[in-house]
């Protein structure tokens, strides 16, 4: 075991990480209100990661043993896919900028992994409270938005419905808010529930709508207090209130237009479908090696994560990828809500994608199962 003065001496761990997480909420919002307003901000969120990849660089190299020992196979998969990058000779800013979209996992791994392997619950407990806290606040904003059709508070900004508060875009939308579900679930906070649920519906994101119905669905069937009965009957109104308000959703012009035009399919999946068939098009000998993924294509994602790690790192990266979820898998998941969680983030990422490639979707991801498989419902705040 390492002592924990030794490693916390580079700053605070806690601080640092909690320090990422809220100031990119607040620089994620002003990059929506630069999106949403055409207003030319300074892109704080883009420094703010330098900072905390830097940190996380320093962190490893200072504490080597404690990598090593615990959590190599975070290290090998950084390495293969620095490799696989490097072997495609294509140094664009296209390409850069997806590589270091994709090793921000796994250099920052290690300093996310730390509060787990040191069994810090006060750690955990502590995102239960900023999560709460955040999300109170994003229903705050999200009610005046809806009141006074305050379009930065839109999921869209081309005027589709949706509402999302703070949140920069739909494609985090659904971790962020699928992440809260479980720890409130686990924290048997009734009334965050009932918040969740609604700012979920009142969203207008498919994604969120999936998320959810898979995640409840799975929770239920999982209960050990429920009788068999009483399982049928939920899962019915929660197959009901999905199909209906996904119905609503999609009974927009713009979906209507979709449907019309494209078929049921484009609607659901948003065109992605199109895109998959458009790209397989392009691909040739020349712009695609099957190891190494795309060399000269300039698609290089279609936000379907599994397809997306093969566009981009091809059948070494997607094998690299399946050995660290088997090896991560098998480090910490014990605990039913974290299988739960699990799945459906597994099952929401591969319709959606951006659990790998938005920085704020993978650390919420390994922080909630961290706190779903530590004892934070044992801690009593005065």
């Amino acid at each position: 075991m390492f002592k924990g003065k030794k490693i916390a001496s580079f700053l605070n761990y806690q601080t640092t990480i909690f320090g990422f997480i809220i100031l990119s909420f607040l620089f994620d919002f002003i990059d929506k209100v630069e999106i949403f307003y055409k207003i030319d901000f300074i892109k704080f969120n883009r420094y703010l990661k330098i900072v905390f990849v830097s940190y996380s660089f320093i962190f490893i190299l200072c504490h080597k043993q404690y990598v090593l020992k615990t959590i190599k196979y975070a290290i090998y998969t950084f390495l293969i896919i620095s490799v696989v990058f490097l072997l495609k000779f294509n140094y664009s800013n296209l390409y850069v900028n997806e590589y270091l979209r994709y090793a921000f996992v796994f250099v920052t791994f290690p300093l996310i992994y730390y509060p787990y392997f040191i069994k810090d619950s006060e750690f955990f407990y502590r995102v239960y409270i900023i999560l709460k806290s955040f999300i109170i606040l994003n229903v705050i904003v999200i009610a005046l938005g809806f009141i006074f059709e305050i379009k930065g508070f839109q999921s869209y900004s081309s005027g589709r419905f949706g509402f999302n508060g703070f949140i920069l875009s739909q494609g985090v939308t659904p971790y962020i808010y699928l992440s809260a579900t479980i720890i409130f679930w686990l924290m048997k906070d009734k009334k965050m529930m009932v918040l969740i649920v609604l700012i979920s519906v009142l969203s207008g994101i498919k994604g969120v709508y999936f998320a959810e119905f898979v995640l409840f669905c799975l929770l239920i069937l999982c209960s050990k207090k429920l009788k068999k009965q009483s399982k049928a009957l939920i899962l019915g109104l929660i197959f009901i209130g999905f199909s209906f308000f996904t119905l609503v959703l999609l009974n927009q012009t713009i979906f209507k237009n979709l449907i019309d035009s494209k078929g049921w399919l484009s609607a659901i999946f948003s065109l992605r479908t199109e895109y998959t068939i458009e790209l397989l098009n392009k691909i040739t000998t020349e712009n695609f090696n099957v190891l190494i993924g795309v060399i000269k294509l300039d698609k290089v994602r279609l936000e379907l994560q599994v397809v997306d790690i093969f566009l981009f790192l091809g059948i070494l990266g997607m094998a690299t990828y399946i050995f660290f979820m088997y090896s991560f898998y098998n480090d910490i998941i014990k605990r039913t809500y974290s299988i739960v969680f699990f799945i459906t983030t597994i099952c929401l990422s591969g319709l959606i994608g951006n659990l790998f490639y938005i920085p704020m979707a993978s650390i919420l991801f390994f922080l909630t199962l961290f706190t779903l498989e530590s004892n934070i419902t044992t801690i009593v705040t005065k």
